[in-house]
């Protein structure tokens, strides 16, 4: 078996060239600057055109979604600072309704505080009524008892 060797140039080891001379094809997606300068200046100017300005209606399209994202935009910051605003509104009734609460509770306490105050000066007078009641009451018992002990004697 004979070994071929590769020789740069696209010639054989033999001196020729090469049996099967095939143009290479580049790839579609490889571009150069020489390929342009095959084109047609006035293809070339169109090219340029193209590829520099995005066409009217993409325009028009981009400007398009710009503008309803721009209103989204808009709108969200509309409805965040209405949230915003409702819930400062939320935070301050509440605030005011603890407020009224905790004045409410400190008159029930200032008039529990005195209705017991009233009921201990009641009961203390009762209990003095009482007391000089039972004062009467041990006077008369030992007036009478003194007069029975002096009649009897």
């Amino acid at each position: 078996m004979q070994r071929q060797h590769f020789v740069p140039g696209g010639e054989e080891p033999g001196g020729g060239p090469p049996a099967d001379e095939k143009k290479l094809k580049r790839p579609a997606t490889e571009s150069s600057a020489g390929d342009e300068d095959e084109l047609p200046p006035r293809t070339k100017r169109r090219m340029k055109d193209t590829q520099q300005k995005p066409s009217a209606q993409a325009a028009g399209a981009a400007s398009s979604v710009r503008a309803v994202l721009q209103d989204f935009l808009e709108q969200q910051q509309r409805l965040d600072a209405q949230r915003q605003e409702a819930a400062a509104r939320h935070a301050q009734e509440r605030l005011a309704l603890e407020r009224q609460w905790r004045q409410e509770m400190q008159r029930l306490e200032r008039e529990r505080l005195m209705l017991e105050q009233a009921w201990r000066e009641r009961e203390e007078q009762r209990r003095a009524r009482e007391e000089a009641r039972a004062d009467r009451r041990d006077a008369l018992l030992n007036n009478l008892l003194n007069r029975l002990l002096h009649e009897n004697l």
